[in-house]
């Protein structure tokens, strides 16, 4: 399944011609010529015919005289992210290679703590093999890299493996076990920061040296974090690295507590973002689960992240906690998000 939707994937590209477009929102009247994308099924549409009054409010799936299905690659950047977080404790995993092909970056959650090893040293705890994820685990991760052109970050740390860089010699002893592991897979794309949790405050000047000493080692190597939105800590921690060339982005993370999940509040805090960092070192966190609280419906956070891209159109784009609830659900942040990522 995942080859054929790479391949018409593939197809679609080829064909279309670089457009502009809006997301389509219900009670609207679009004009003559107009391009939508239609949130709900990831396709878009253009109007083809309309009265003297517009489109009237019809809806393009419905309509077959106003609207007629169309192809658009809308504006692209190849520094667009659209992320998954492929978490390695859950009940089953998929091959990385066949991860849905509309997610540009796979985060590696997680890489933590050695028990009884020093301050800094890292293990990762391999996924369910059930399909054979670990098995194949280094080919395919460069298959990943160098045939799909995709990017693949190491996550460390996460809730409940806050990572304490107090000393250089605790920083060294981590940079050195980032590399062990990056020797062992033939290499990865970056490093994600997800190492403060509760009081571990970032140490930020050794998080500093770490990101300076990894992209050093590592031409091109990405350094990225998912703060939390209201912290001024983690705020200005993100200044501070971006200042110092030592991080490419930081991506909030809108879930997982009060108030996280709701559309007045994102915008509201994504501006505070937008303001320090620059809307092209913000990337969207995400966490859709209708079945828990704080968490995200997917078609309130397109609705919401369609509303930001439009206030902030240089957004580097989202992320989405967690890869395997995703695909219980038939993968629809992958279908809806990618061509609000591209």
């Amino acid at each position: 399944m995942a080859s054929g939707v790479a391949l018409q994937r593939a197809a679609l590209s080829a064909q279309a011609a670089a457009c502009t477009f809006q997301t389509w929102q219900a009670n609207t009247t679009y004009t003559l010529g107009t391009t939508v994308l239609y949130p709900a099924n990831g396709r878009y549409y253009k109007l083809v015919n309309a009265t003297a009054g517009g489109s009237d409010k019809t809806d393009p799936t419905i309509s077959t005289w106003y609207w007629q299905p169309t192809t658009c690659s809308g504006p692209s950047s190849g520094n667009k992210v659209l992320g998954t977080y492929y978490a390695t404790f859950a009940p089953s995993a998929p091959r990385l290679r066949e991860i849905h092909p509309n997610y540009t970056l796979i985060y590696l959650f997680a890489a933590t703590n050695a028990p009884g090893q020093p301050a800094g040293t890292l293990k990762f705890d391999p996924p369910p093999n059930g399909s054979g994820a670990w098995t194949n685990w280094t080919a395919d991760l460069q298959y990943v890299r160098s045939t799909q052109k995709r990017k693949v970050l190491l996550s460390v740390g996460g809730a409940g493996n806050a990572i304490r860089f107090t000393t250089r010699a605790v920083s060294t002893t981590f940079v050195n076990s980032v590399d062990k592991l990056y020797q062992a897979w033939g290499g990865f794309d970056g490093l994600d920061f997800n190492t403060f949790e509760g009081d571990a405050a970032p140490n930020t000047s050794e998080m500093i040296w770490i990101g300076q000493e990894l992209k050093r080692r590592h031409p091109g190597f990405l350094i990225t974090a998912p703060p939390a939105p209201w912290n001024t800590a983690d705020q200005q921690f993100c200044k501070a690295m971006l200042t110092a060339g030592a991080l490419d982005y930081c991506a909030p993370q809108y879930y997982d507590g009060p108030q996280l999940n709701d559309p007045a509040y994102l915008q509201s805090n994504l501006q505070t973002w937008v303001n320090l960092l620059g809307a092209d070192h913000v990337v969207v966190g995400f966490g859709v689960n209708p079945g828990l609280a704080n968490y995200w419906t997917i078609g309130s956070a397109v609705n919401t992240f369609s509303q930001a891209n439009s206030r902030f159109p240089g957004l580097r784009g989202a992320f989405d906690w967690r890869l395997d609830w995703d695909v219980q659900q038939g993968s629809p942040f992958a279908q809806q998000f990618g061509p609000l990522t591209r």
